[in-house]
């Protein structure tokens, strides 16, 4: 399912926002893009600083009219999934500021969100001035009643009637503890998001089923970044699989 679902990625680094550190689109299909870029580390105001560590702002703003609750929520989750994914610490009294632009409406389900952290992952890596533990790749994925099985599948972003869902980000590195995703190095989950609609539920069994549809997914996400970042090694990446030294020291 997952092959076929995420066939039309679309990936873009060459943006050339100015201002910008870095910047970079990522599309799960036409109907489910998004731009982000970062700036930093930059100075940050007085009231912002922290002694130890960068501070991390994020803006999601939609496609059209102001930010609300949904952008708020999403950004929030977006702060969070950098927070753990860069090295902050490298950058005491500084600020790390986020962007990210919905180009297309919000969609059903969570593949908007995805589609956000995937284009903050690449323009941090265009920016290149932020140490990374890793490459942080989202999927979204979706509960879908068949008769009276419900099944966890692959969000493709489109109209199908939804029983619930949710959302995963996976931190892929070398310097990971774990097994290697066949050319892909080995991840952790970073962060998650997963509901049934209301008067629906599901169990544990459920949940472990739909990590494991998404890490699968995740790493087919991070071939085309890789495959789409041609000259330069994807953060957390190795001359080869058995190479433990990593490319920023932790």
């Amino acid at each position: 399912m997952s092959s076929t679902a995420l066939q039309s990625i679309s990936i873009s680094c060459e943006e050339g926002l100015d201002g910008v550190d870095g910047s970079a689109r990522f599309s799960f299909r036409p109907s489910c893009s998004a731009l982000a870029s970062v700036s930093g580390p930059i100075a940050a105001r007085l009231a912002a600083e922290h002694p130890a560590r960068a501070t991390v702002e994020v803006h999601v703003r939609p496609l059209s009219s102001v930010p609300g609750t949904a952008e708020k929520s999403r950004g929030m989750a977006i702060r969070e999934i950098v927070e753990r994914s860069c090295l902050l610490a490298q950058h005491p009294r500084t600020l790390i500021q986020v962007v990210v632009q919905a180009l297309t409406n919000p969609t059903p389900g969570y593949a908007l969100l995805a589609a956000e952290i995937n284009a903050c992952t690449l323009a941090l890596i265009n920016a290149g001035s932020i140490a990374m533990r890793g490459v942080v790749c989202a999927v979204s994925v979706r509960r879908v009643k068949k008769g009276n099985v419900v099944s966890v599948e692959v969000d493709i972003a489109d109209d199908a009637v939804r029983e619930g869902g949710g959302c995963f980000a996976f931190l892929f590195g070398f310097a990971l503890s774990g097994p290697i995703n066949g050319s892909a190095p080995p991840c952790e989950d970073v962060w998650s998001t997963y509901s049934a609609r209301p008067g629906s539920s599901f169990d544990q069994a459920e949940l472990v089923r739909a990590k494991e549809v998404a890490r699968e997914a995740a790493v087919e996400v991070w071939q085309c970044m890789k495959n789409n970042i041609p000259h330069q090694k994807m953060v957390g990446e190795t001359q080869s699989p058995e190479e433990v030294v990593v490319k920023m020291e932790i």
